[in-house]
């Protein structure tokens, strides 16, 4: 009876620490590999990522997981800062909001798509210049505008489903030539870790970097 007790506790303790995990403020990295130098300047053109803009549209206690939202005092006292990091919501095994999840200091999802479209450009030929005043006679400058950059979990008996879907919008300087790059990435798992929402994020950015890559000769 007593060992029953004991694992009893046991069991109580591991899910109100689990419960307090969900509950916090996660701050993760997600790497974005860098380019062999292999592929540079294979096609001879020069592209210049100009602006990247995050028009994401946050919402309070949205009933969809996929639209993004803030815990802590939710989207009214967040700071610009905080939803500039911002890249997912934790649940519980009902699909209630938790805490949430952020890129680590010094990381923002601008700056993560600026290197992944960076990298996607370059691994399909492109020279890609870091400033304007870098610009090549023949050079393309592209604005970037992220409409959905999100992670969140649907919940399941046996397993949960991890999705990410990234949503950008290419738009070229000169002649107004625009490509809407858009993919939902989605795997199941028992739990959702921190070390599992960054893999299920860095898969979304890999295939997002293939979608660009598939994209950027009949767009450039």
């Amino acid at each position: 009876m007593k060992r029953h007790i004991h694992v009893v506790i046991l069991v109580i303790a591991f899910l109100v620490s689990l419960s307090g995990c969900a509950t916090s403020r996660s701050e993760i990295t997600v790497a974005v590999p860098e380019a062999s130098s292999e592929y540079y300047n294979s096609i001879g053109k020069d592209v210049v990522i100009g602006k990247v803009i995050d028009r994401r549209t946050f919402e309070e206690s949205p009933r969809d997981p996929s639209i993004p939202s803030l815990g802590s005092g939710g989207v009214s006292q967040a700071t610009d800062e905080v939803k500039a990091r911002a890249v997912g919501r934790k649940r519980n095994s009902y699909g209630k909001a938790l805490g949430d999840i952020l890129l680590q200091g010094g990381q923002t999802v601008e700056e993560v798509v600026r290197s992944s479209l960076a990298l996607a450009l370059q691994e399909a030929g492109y020279n890609v210049l870091n400033d304007l005043a870098e610009l090549g006679e023949d050079a393309l400058v592209m604005d970037v505008y992220i409409d959905e950059f999100w992670a969140w979990f649907n919940p399941g008996f046996w397993a949960i489903t991890l999705n990410t879907r990234i949503t950008t919008d290419l738009k070229l300087r000169s002649g107004g030539s625009t490509e809407l790059v858009t993919i939902h990435a989605k795997e199941r798992r028992q739990m959702a870790t921190e070390s599992a929402w960054i893999e299920m994020i860095e898969k979304a950015l890999q295939d997002y970097r293939q979608e660009v890559k598939v994209a950027a000769p009949s767009f450039l």
